[in-house]
C-alpha cells in the first residue's frame, strides 16, 4: 500500500524486540511465549500468516479459526487444486503464511500475499459476539465483529502492526457488544485498543509501525449496522435487491486524493493521476496518535453483504456494483465470495496484498437465513 504522509520511517526487519512480562495495552501479565495478551487480544508477536487469531475476549465471544470443514483452500490465483503448496494448473507457489482463510458460518475471510510483495502485510479477524457458547455468526442474538488491517509499507514491522490491530480491535469490539454497548461506540472502542496496541510497537515517533483499519459489527437479526475505519481500507454496502439499499461505498479514504477532491482542489480524475494519490492523511500508529478515526450507522433495508477489503483488492473493483456482481458470482457461501474476491485481485496483477471479508446481513427479523 502507499506510503503515509508523515516522517521518514525505516527499521532493519532483523532488529531485535525487546522482551515482554506484561501487556503494553492493558498491563496484564503475560508470559514470554505468549503471542496475545488472554485479556484483551493485543498481539504481542506476530503470527506470520496474516490473520489475527486471538483468544476470545470474553466467554461467549468466539473468534474464527482457519476455515474448518471447508474445502481446501484452492489455488487463490485460478481456482484449482495445490499439491505441496504449488498449484497443478498456473504453477503458483505458497509458502505458510502466504495466504489465510477464516470462517464463522455467515461471515468468512481470506487474506493474500499477491504476487509481488515478500510477505502478506494486511491482516484480519472474525469474531460472533452475544450468540450462546458454541453458537455461529447468524445465530439469534449474535452480532460479527469484523477487522481487516493494512500495514503501511513505508513503516517498520507493517505486519507487526496490521496483526497486532487486528486482534486488538476486534477484541474490544466483541467485549464492548457482550457487554451492551451499542456498535458505533464499540467500535470506537475498538479503535483506540488498536490504535494503543500498534503505538506500543514502537521504539520512537520516527520509527513506529503503522496500519489502516476497518471493523464492522453486524447484527443477525438484521437491521442497522455499523463501520468504523482509519486510512484507507473500505467498508462496501452490497445490496440483495430491494428493498435493501443499493450497493454503495460506505467509508470515505484517509488520502491525499481524497482530501484534494473534499476541498475542491482537484477533480477526482485529476487527484486520482497524482503520484500523491494513495498517501495516507490518517492511520493508526505512535507517529498519528490516538485520536485516528471515523464510525458511521447504517440502515441497509433489507438483505445484502458487507464486504471489509484492503486496498489490495479495491485498487482492482472499486466500484460497489462491478463489486456486487463479483461477489454474486461466487454464489452464496461467503468464504467463496471472498476467495473470488482475492482470485479477481490476482488475476488483475496481484501487485499488492489482498484481503476481503464477506458478511451475509439478513432482512430484519430473518436471523439464520441467507440473504
Amino acid at each position: 500500500m502507499a506510503a503515509s504522509l508523515g516522517p521518514p520511517r525505516g527499521r532493519g526487519r532483523g532488529e531485535a524486540r525487546r522482551s515482554v512480562l506484561t501487556c503494553p495495552v492493558c498491563g496484564e501479565a503475560v508470559a514470554a511465549e505468549d503471542f496475545f495478551c488472554e485479556h484483551c487480544g493485543h498481539a504481542l508477536r506476530a503470527t506470520g500468516n496474516g490473520a489475527a487469531a486471538a483468544a476470545p475476549a470474553h466467554p461467549a465471544a468466539h473468534a474464527a479459526s482457519a476455515a474448518a470443514g471447508a474445502d481446501p483452500a484452492p489455488c487463490a490465483r485460478c481456482g484449482a487444486r495445490l499439491e505441496g503448496g504449488t498449484c497443478t494448473a498456473c504453477g503458483l507457489r505458497r509458502r505458510p503464511g502466504d495466504h489465510s482463510e477464516l470462517s464463522l458460518a455467515a461471515a468468512a475471510g481470506v487474506s493474500d500475499r499477491g504476487l509481488h510483495h515478500e510477505r502478506n502485510e494486511d491482516a484480519m479477524a472474525l469474531r460472533v459476539a452475544g450468540a450462546a457458547a458454541g453458537g455461529r455468526a447468524g445465530d439469534a442474538g449474535s452480532t460479527v465483529a469484523a477487522v481487516v488491517c493494512d500495514g503501511v509499507s513505508s513503516s517498520p514491522e507493517p505486519d507487526s502492526a496490521a496483526a497486532a490491530a487486528a486482534a486488538a480491535g476486534s477484541a474490544a469490539l466483541a467485549e464492548s457488544l457482550e457487554e451492551g454497548v451499542a456498535a458505533p461506540e464499540a467500535l470506537s472502542a475498538a479503535l483506540l485498543r488498536a490504535s494503543r496496541a500498534v503505538a506500543a510497537l514502537a521504539d520512537s515517533a520516527g520509527r513506529a509501525p503503522a496500519c489502516t483499519f476497518v471493523g464492522a459489527a453486524v447484527p443477525a437479526a438484521g437491521g442497522p449496522l455499523a463501520v468504523g475505519w482509519v486510512g484507507d481500507s473500505r467498508a462496501y454496502w452490497l445490496g440483495g435487491g430491494s428493498p435493501a439499499a443499493p450497493s454503495s461505498l460506505l467509508t470515505r479514504d484517509d488520502s491525499w486524493s481524497e482530501a484534494m477532491v473534499a476541498m475542491s482542489m482537484l477533480s477526482p480524475q485529476e487527484a486520482a493521476r497524482s503520484p500523491q494519490a494513495h498517501a495516507l492523511t490518517a492511520w493508526l500508529g505512535a507517529d498519528y496518535g490516538h485520536g485516528a478515526g471515523r464510525v458511521a450507522s447504517f440502515d441497509p433495508g433489507g438483505a445484502g453483504r458487507l464486504v471489509l477489503c484492503s486496498d489490495g483488492l479495491w485498487n482492482y473493483v472499486p466500484d460497489p456494483q462491478q463489486l456486487a456482481e463479483l461477489v454474486e458470482s461466487a454464489g452464496p457461501d461467503p468464504l467463496a465470495a471472498a476467495r473470488a474476491c482475492v482470485r479477481h485481485a490476482l488475476r488483475r496483477g496481484g501487485r499488492d496484498n489482498v484481503t476481503a471479508v464477506v458478511i451475509d446481513v439478513p432482512a430484519a427479523g430473518t436471523a439464520g437465513e441467507v440473504p
